[in-house]
């Protein structure tokens, strides 16, 4: 009998943050700060999929525990360095640690929260096994990074590259979760690699998602479209470079995300949002993110993950 993502939070929740919180329990200011960036909160997905996939499976769910603990030690290092990157002043209500704790040391804690992650990859039982995957994973999510900045300084940035962007930036580590945890449960290799398939569309899918929510939700962030003011090139944004049909709409956009952070006011947000609704590209975002959706919920490994493509969507279902 499959379990639901509720009931895993449940039964897994307080052994993973347990165990981080053991993980980050040192003294001094890396791990102050490390703690005080997990205190944060946060959804924990990265790492409840591993336990969570590993009991669906049939395996005892403990075999991936140390793995979620890894995996979301490291998707938490790489968002202090996020921040960092991006300027961000506040996550989940917060100051980033950043902010709290000063840039260098900032980038101290998220290098430390790797390497914490891969320190817990090999305590795994499967950890010998799969530690080249989960570097090779990082390595991706490092290049999504800087392909995220390479496409702020294209004048003509493209669906595919930002499809690049995203496979590395966020479905890399969604798909390291797949392959950790289908190998823990002693699945064959080819299931494994299919696993490992459908985890880096489903980060390609939840990246998407993340865009939209930036342009119609509630990011928990300092401010609405924060995207925007940072110069970041969602797919909203590409799709309305390449497909745009008002090019004199598309240069206005371009010229708003374009503007450094501090000289893009409140009023520019708001008039790109409205551009973009304008040239129809986040309805496109919400069509796309649509057949995705239905995409995932026939692969096979979707089993594994009850309910989890939906409420991936909950946050965005009201534009849809």
């Amino acid at each position: 009998m499959t379990i639901s993502f509720e009931e895993a939070r449940e039964r897994f929740l307080p052994a993973l943050e347990g165990r981080m919180h053991e993980t980050v329990a040192g003294a001094g200011v890396l791990f102050e700060a490390a703690r005080y960036h997990l205190d944060s909160g946060g959804k924990r997905l990265r790492g409840l999929l591993p336990p969570w996939i590993v009991a669906n499976l049939g395996a005892e769910p403990a075999r991936g525990l140390a793995l979620g603990v890894a995996l979301e030690l490291i998707h938490n290092g790489t968002l202090v360095h996020d921040d960092v990157q991006d300027g961000d002043t506040h996550r989940r209500g917060m100051p980033t640690v950043w902010m709290r704790f000063g840039l260098p040391q900032a980038v101290n804690v998220g290098t430390t929260m790797l390497f914490l992650g891969v320190a817990e990859v090999l305590r795994s039982p499967v950890g010998a096994d799969i530690i080249g995957d989960v570097n090779l994973a990082i390595l991706d999510i490092v290049a999504g990074q800087a392909l995220e900045f390479e496409l702020q300084t294209n004048p003509a940035p493209t669906m595919a590259q930002w499809d690049r962007m995203a496979a590395g930036k966020t479905g890399a580590l969604f798909a390291a979760c797949f392959l950790a945890a289908t190998h823990a449960a002693g699945r064959p290799r080819d299931e494994v690699r299919a696993a490992s398939r459908y985890g880096a569309e489903l980060g390609i899918y939840f990246q998407l998602q993340d865009d939209l929510l930036d342009l119609v939700g509630d990011k928990q962030r300092d401010e609405a479209a924060t995207d925007i003011a940072e110069g970041k090139i969602s797919w909203p944004v590409a799709w309305a470079c390449e497909v745009g049909g008002d090019r004199d709409a598309v240069a206005r956009l371009m010229a708003i995300v374009n503007a450094p952070r501090l000289d893009t006011s409140s009023a520019m947000i708001a008039e790109a949002v409205a551009i973009l609704h304008a040239l129809g590209a986040i309805r496109a975002g919400l069509d796309r993110v649509r057949d995705l959706a239905a995409s995932l919920l026939a692969h096979p490994t979707n089993a594994s993950v009850p309910g989890l493509v939906e409420r991936v969507l909950d946050p965005i279902r009201h534009a849809l």
